[in-house]
């Protein structure tokens, strides 16, 4: 009896253990070597004032992009480039991602999904202090998977299923790709088409370019929800669940190491080389990490 009940907890254990992500693997990210650094462009603009009980206490008002955010983007279930490494699946895990490429027999299922997991990267939080909060991990998350379900937290995406929106998304791509992203459409990722639905469904077989949507879809999630919050005012900060890309930019760190972008710049113009059969510089092929850089300002004393 006790040797079958020991046989039986060894089955179950070995369901539940972590599995190899079909070969994945990757060098986990490195601050250090995997942030554009000389993109923080550190200003001061000023001279602020933050009333006290005592008197009034004299600050500075600084400006700079901080790198607040990891995201990765994964074929597989639970396989997070962030950390070079599967955490928490089974064997019995069927959500991972897919790609039906232009090899594809059906060719109207041209399409990527991912799943996409986020990181705050808290480097610089003795600067400006931002409310944000917590990772998030879309595997648990049912919205992330099916675009009926996303239409809950995104209502007003039936007002942007039209040609004459989606056709604008034109405008937002040829100012994303010249260092611009249009904040008055955000219902657009410029080159990437649109940031609907928020899940990781994206009809690219593209597999850069359909990461980089969904990596842009999950940012704007967080916005939504509230998982963080945008450093419009001087002291506090605004939660913006309509967000304003141009407060944002990124650069991809696994498989390879690129340059910074703004959001809906066109990967084709620094793909080259990045997504290799197999494995990549620094990771395993067609899974991503993207560090967030987002555009602070504030004043020194706010509390």
């Amino acid at each position: 009896m006790q040797r079958n009940l020991k046989r039986m907890l060894v089955i179950c254990l070995f369901f539940q253990a972590p599995f190899p992500a079909h070969g994945k693997s990757g060098v986990p990210f490195n601050p250090i070597t995997d942030i554009h650094w000389s993109e923080i462009d550190f200003t001061i603009e000023g001279v602020c004032f933050c009333p006290r009980v005592w008197g009034v206490e004299v600050g500075l008002i600084v400006s700079y992009w901080e790198p607040f955010l990891l995201l990765d983007t994964s074929s597989v279930a639970f396989y997070s480039a962030t950390l070079g490494t599967s955490v928490g699946g089974s064997a019995t895990d069927e959500i991972g991602g897919k790609n039906n490429s232009s090899d594809a027999v059906n060719l109207a299922n041209e399409s990527t999904f991912a799943q996409s997991h986020a990181f705050l990267l808290p480097l610089m939080p003795w600067i400006c202090d931002r409310n944000d909060y917590g990772t998030w991990w879309s595997e648990f998350d049912p919205m992330w998977q099916n675009d009926e379900l996303a239409a809950l937290l995104t209502p007003e995406v039936s007002l942007y299923a039209n040609k004459a929106l989606v056709m604008g998304c034109m405008a937002d791509a040829t100012a994303a790709n010249a260092g611009w992203p249009l904040d008055t459409m955000p219902w657009c990722v410029g080159s990437g088409g649109s940031a609907y639905p928020m899940t990781g469904h994206v009809d690219n077989d593209n597999i850069v370019q359909a990461n980089a949507t969904a990596a842009y879809r999950m940012l704007y999630k967080l916005n939504r929800i509230g998982m963080i919050c945008d450093p419009s005012p001087v002291c506090g900060c605004m939660y913006t669940p309509v967000w304003i890309k141009s407060h944002y930019k990124m650069n991809v760190a696994r498989p390879g190491i690129r340059g910074v972008h703004p959001i809906g710049r066109a990967t084709s113009l620094y793909d080259s080389g990045l997504n290799t059969p197999y494995m990549g510089a620094l990771g395993s092929n067609d899974e991503f990490l993207w560090v967030v850089y987002r555009k602070q300002r504030c004043c020194t004393c706010c509390e």
